[in-house]
């Protein structure tokens, strides 16, 4: 596949902003935007075997003027702040769309804050660009229906808790977020009805998007940094009265970093682990048998690891990513026929390369 693509995009924005007083985040502010993005796409078979039907050319502008107003108000002596919002956008293709949100934060004390928001969002989709992985198949992209935007409605709670030693050797937070996204409308390409195609349209059912995503960090004697998080994604669609989770996103996530900095030395060290469970991949059960695919992946972990030493005005650094050599076996469907229905490159989940070893230089021009 040949793809050839041109975006312009231009934004402007005007806003007035007024505060009721210097000594607190009393105030309005509202204003009027005007975005703009023209997208030109060009797509050319370089062999006409499979039976595909996406080429041709695609152009897609938006002019999108809109308006807004926010109001933040403090009360209780600055600890609770709520800032509320709304904004109307009116798109050349789709008319007038209207999207409030609000947010609450409140500071128990100096170190303990607590977040809340919700509202409502929507975006306009670029099917080939956001799936760039697609052109690469045999897949035979099918619009089914012409695509109206994404819509939904978002909301959360964070809070934040902050820790300091009495004598400074240990400082840090722990933070959690948990929120909850649920589509009127998504637009997400359906791997499973046809292992040879990829339907697109709209998907009016429900749709949800819940997460959690828990994160600490400690800085130990100003010389060690730590910082673990796991994120928790749980990501389906009702269809045909069950769950069924959308492919490639893996439910359970996990991430540790350190860092080591000597206060008098001239070099730092710094690794990291990335954990990933089990994502769902695209049902392949109506390929031949030897190019099935298992409905899930392998859980993997990726560790990589850097030496940095500082000079005057210039670093040298050396390191190694996916130490353990960690790959995904035979990530290609079909991969010794190129041009046969069944190649496919949507079932890669994981590293392709494996160990691979680096060193560089970094100079500074200036302070």
């Amino acid at each position: 596949v040949k793809y050839d693509a041109d975006q312009t995009s231009i934004f402007a924005n005007v806003q007035y902003e007024h505060n009721y007083s210097e000594n607190s985040a009393d105030g309005f502010k509202a204003g009027v935007s005007l975005r703009h993005m023209r997208l030109d796409e060009n797509i050319a078979f370089t062999d006409t075997t499979l039976q595909r039907s996406y080429d041709g050319f695609y152009q897609k502008e938006e002019n999108i003027p809109g308006v807004f107003a926010e109001h933040t108000l403090e009360l209780f002596d600055g600890s609770l702040t709520w800032i509320a919002g709304i904004r109307a956008d009116m798109h050349n293709a789709f008319g007038t769309t209207v999207t409030p949100r609000t947010l609450v934060k409140y500071d128990f004390d100096e170190n303990t804050t607590i977040r809340a928001n919700i509202g409502t969002g929507w975006r306009t989709v670029n099917i080939f660009s956001e799936n760039i992985g697609l052109l690469v198949s045999s897949r035979d992209i099918v619009f089914t229906e012409s695509l109206l935007p994404e819509r939904a409605l978002n909301y959360g709670v964070n809070i934040v808790q902050q820790f300091n030693s009495e004598e400074g050797d240990v400082t840090g937070y722990v933070s959690a977020d948990v929120y909850r996204t649920e589509f009127s409308n998504q637009i997400f390409p359906d791997y499973d009805t046809n292992p040879t195609k990829a339907l697109v349209n709209n998907f009016t059912g429900t749709s949800i998007s819940n997460s959690l995503q828990a994160e600490l960090y400690i800085k130990l004697w100003k010389q060690v940094e730590l910082k673990t998080g796991y994120n928790y994604l749980d990501v389906y669609r009702d269809v045909r009265g069950q769950h069924e989770q959308l492919p490639f996103t893996p439910t359970h996530k996990f991430m540790q970093s350190v860092s080591f900095a000597p206060e008098e030395a001239n070099y730092h060290v710094d690794a990291n682990i990335h954990w990933f469970g089990e994502q769902r991949l695209p049902d392949t059960h109506t390929n031949p048998e030897e190019l099935r695919r298992p409905t899930t992946s392998e859980s993997y972990a990726v560790i990589n690891m850097q030496f940095t030493y500082t000079f005057d005005s210039f670093e040298v650094y050396t390191g190694c990513e996916n130490i353990f050599d960690f790959r995904q076996e035979k990530p290609i469907l079909s991969w010794q026929n190129p041009f046969s229905p069944y190649f496919d490159t949507s079932s890669v989940w994981g590293p392709t390369k494996g160990r691979e070893f680096y060193v560089g230089l970094r100079y500074r021009l200036g302070e």
